[in-house]
């Protein structure tokens, strides 16, 4: 039997046993008054029981507290497991948009691992920025201001960043993504990925929850949440060897079913408020076909399929979508046909789509190994982005002294400046004769 759970035995043991020497107190004490000769053979056992079971409790505190202040490890290895909560290279670099800031990359972490981010709110119609969340360490370093706008301990969210999509970077970089396959995936034109942001924040918000999350997509220099996502399909492009050393599109960029991954409001302070529906699209060569998911309590089964019929063609799409920690369906209970679909000719406008270069590898039918790229897409997003990448020349501590270093300028007078007031006296020394008449009375 390993330590701690010998340890936890004897922790049982232990409060087993003050409880039954507790529960005896009141009856002992009775007993002591007619019967001094227990009194002399009991109490003494009674003591060293306390004695060992405090030792016991004693000898457990330390070990927790040993057990808990020791790093993670292996067990088969011995190697030390740090958690991969590192921010995702995308996004370093300061976002903002028409009233936030927000840093994910500010070289601050926690005790786990997990990165703590900067947010600055712009608030007072963009007059002041408010430093509303960043890390303890952070605030010791750059003094805050004390005023009554900014809370005198700000918010401290933690995050960690599940990839929905590979992280893909253009050539210059020289970062590529080889799949299980033998594939390699590099970004054609902009760098683009898609995370699912899980934010902790310090205190327990409505409902006694302080974890929620926030899926996120970037394509260049911009973020957005209201996306979809779906996996490359190069495999479509048909082997041939004219197809060696060339580049060449998909049939259809569009084609495919583009699962609905984002469901929050923004990247807040406060919790985020999470969509009661999704919105995911099949897309074939002649039709696009809008499939509803809604918030359901139902236990997520990832291999659940729901069949979607138009004439003589049916399709097969995922029943459930686990979106943001939440699980949403697109049937009752245990149906599987979908219905009520209305049939569009191509996608609501405007979108844009990030655009993926896979490098294959084949060999012919006369076993030539071949190379060629195919080009397609894994990121569809719509409107506008929700934050935007700074051109950099400004550090955040910067972009906030100067903007609440302005003065906002004194308020219009009510009247025009003309010097000498031109005041008409006349109507004072000569007054209408109707002067005293009721408001009521005019223009009758």
């Amino acid at each position: 039997m390993c330590a701690v759970a010998m340890q936890k035995e004897l922790n049982k043991f232990a409060y087993r046993g003050l409880s039954l020497i507790k529960g005896s107190f009141y009856a002992d004490t009775q007993k002591v008054k007619n019967r001094p000769e227990f009194y002399k053979k009991f109490m003494p056992l009674k003591g060293i029981l306390l004695i060992f079971a405090g030792l016991c409790l004693l000898q457990g505190t330390i070990l927790t507290a040993q057990e808990s202040a020791a790093p993670a490890t292996n067990a088969a290895t011995a190697v030390e497991v740090v958690a991969d909560d590192s921010v995702p290279l995308l996004l370093e670099g300061i976002w903002e948009n028409s009233n936030r800031y927000v840093v994910f990359d500010t070289d601050y972490i926690a005790s786990d691992n997990r990165a703590i981010p900067n947010i600055v709110l712009k608030t007072f119609y963009q007059w002041y920025d408010d430093r509303a969340a960043e890390s303890p360490e952070y605030s010791a370093k750059n003094k805050r201001d004390r005023n009554n706008t900014t809370p005198a301990n700000p918010e401290r969210i933690l995050l960690h960043f599940t990839p929905l999509t590979d992280e893909l970077f253009t050539p210059e970089y020289k970062i590529n993504v080889t799949q299980d396959d033998g594939d390699i995936l590099t970004a054609d034109g902009e760098c683009s990925g898609a995370w699912d942001m899980q934010i902790t924040y310090s205190s327990h918000k409505l409902g006694g929850k302080n974890t929620y999350h926030v899926p996120i997509a970037v394509i260049g220099n911009k973020l957005y949440l209201k996306f979809r996502v779906k996996a490359e399909n190069s495999d479509s492009v048909d082997v041939s060897t004219v197809l060696d050393g060339s580049v060449n599109d998909v049939a259809s960029k569009e084609a495919g079913y583009w699962l609905d991954a984002g469901n929050a409001n923004g990247i807040l302070v406060s919790p985020p408020v999470s969509s009661e529906e999704l919105l995911s699209y099949l897309v074939t060569d002649s039709a696009v076909y809008p499939v509803r998911y809604w918030e359901t309590d139902m236990e997520y089964d990832a291999n659940a399929r729901a069949r979607l019929d138009d004439g003589g063609n049916s399709y097969y799409v995922p029943k459930h979508l686990l979106v943001g920690g939440l699980v949403y369906t697109c049937t009752l209970g245990r149906r599987t046909q979908i219905r009520n679909v209305q049939k569009r000719d191509k996608l609501p406008e405007p979108y844009s789509m990030n655009s993926v270069l896979v490098e294959k590898h084949a060999v012919t039918e006369e076993d030539k190994p071949i190379t060629y790229r195919v080009r397609t897409s894994t990121i569809l997003v719509f409107g506008e982005p929700y934050l935007t990448l700074t051109d950099g020349t400004r550090t955040l501590e910067e972009i906030v002294q100067a903007a609440n270093s302005r003065k906002k300028p004194p308020r219009k007078p009510l009247f025009p400046p003309h010097g000498v007031l031109d005041f008409d006296w006349s109507i004072i020394e000569d007054p209408p004769k109707d002067y005293n008449r009721r408001m009521l009375d005019l223009g009758k």
